[in-house]
């Protein structure tokens, strides 16, 4: 297990479950009637699933350097983009700048420096509220490549995640928490992200072990089928009851990870083919409320409900992300790793942003 593997793989049903996630958070959003917030918590525990991939036990070594300009290019030019976006849209919406009452230019210059969900904004959420989770991801990559080793214990991993979920339910009674700090030194949305982000590089390594066993494809199939009812259970579930077992929801999700890792079930070569869903999908979570903004207020005249408009705002939302990720997302992302090393030949770019990011990278977020 402790051997460098092939960088190269590439996992299909992940990306295909990564988009679906997406559309989740987006719907959930515009609904608001299931518990779609559910979603960041797969992002998170897909993230330190592909982290581990590409770095942990990747054949090649990658410097600090390389691997922070990686992320950056990964994260920040699609980050940047639905900023401005959402700050050039509400202001013709509403005719006037966000204001927040941790202060409109110091909360901006947070959101610019991701650092708007490390504890630093007590009193909210700020600008495209999405974006919470960028931040977190974003430092808990850093933690991760320094900290993280082949030779970490996975008990330690296991033990991390256990205690920062108990933490959440003992203080906040649910695992949906962003920006709420915990002793006044414990920034709620890290921990979250923390508790799924280690029970990935644990889906990655229990991966690393059951592609090597003979599984017969029924049960397989069986397992992902339960796995997805697990999944709607949580997201669909009434009640106190179904509400606390919330909590367990990262649990899940790094079970179906390795287990749709593997595409050896039904579901998973199916899923496997909503593949381009997951390639535009950071796209889809950073542009979706400034879709849901525009669509609320210049169709809100004819009277319709949330659930008869959501046609034109989804589709509105894919067009839109399609065109973001084409001229924005990918640009920039190639654009700040030329610049870094612009001696690179073509090929050696295209090696390069293939490194930075398979196509099971397309966020955690």
């Amino acid at each position: 297990m402790n051997q460098p593997q092939n960088s190269k793989t590439y996992f299909h049903a992940l990306d295909g479950l990564r988009g679906i996630a997406a559309v989740a958070v987006a719907l959930f959003h515009w609904l608001l009637s299931f518990a779609g917030f559910l979603a960041v918590d797969f992002f998170l525990v897909l993230s330190g699933f592909i982290l581990a991939h590409r770095y942990l036990y990747s054949e090649r070594e990658v410097s600090t350097g390389r691997f922070v300009l990686s992320r950056i290019a990964r994260l920040y030019p699609m980050h940047l983009f639905g900023l401005l976006s959402y700050a050039v849209v509400y202001t013709l919406l509403a005719g006037s700048i966000p204001r927040y009452p941790d202060g409109t230019l110091f909360t901006f210059v947070q959101q610019l420096t991701m650092t708007h969900n490390i504890g630093l904004n007590p009193h909210g959420q700020t600008w495209n509220v999405q974006s919470w989770s960028i931040s977190v991801e974003f430092w808990l990559n850093l933690v991760f490549f320094c900290w993280v080793r082949r030779s970490t214990s996975s008990l330690s991993l296991l033990i991390m995640s256990i205690a920062g979920l108990v933490i959440i339910h003992g203080m906040t009674g649910s695992i949906d928490t962003t920006y709420q700090n915990y002793f006044q030194v414990i920034n709620s949305g890290l921990l979250r992200g923390w508790s799924s982000f280690v029970l990935g590089v644990l889906a990655y390594r229990g991966w690393l072990w059951a592609r090597n066993q003979d599984w017969q494809p029924r049960a397989i199939t069986l397992a992902e089928l339960i796995a997805i009812l697990c999944v709607l259970a949580l997201f669909f579930g009434r009640g106190e009851s179904m509400q606390s077992m919330q909590i367990f929801a990262p649990w899940v999700f790094a079970a179906v990870v390795t287990l749709f890792a593997l595409e050896q079930g039904l579901p998973a070569r199916l899923i496997a083919r909503c593949q381009w869903l997951g390639t535009i999908s950071y796209s889809i979570y950073l542009n979706h409320l400034v879709v849901l903004m525009l669509v609320d207020t210049g169709l809100k005249g004819l009277g319709l409900s949330h659930a008869a408009l959501t046609p034109i705002y989804l589709g509105g939302l894919l067009v839109y992300s399609m065109a973001t990720y084409r001229w924005i997302e990918l640009p920039g992302k190639t654009w700040l790793l030329h610049l870094a090393s612009p001696g690179r030949t073509d090929r050696q770019e295209k090696t390069a942003e293939e490194e930075s990011s398979t196509r099971t990278d397309r966020h955690s977020g």
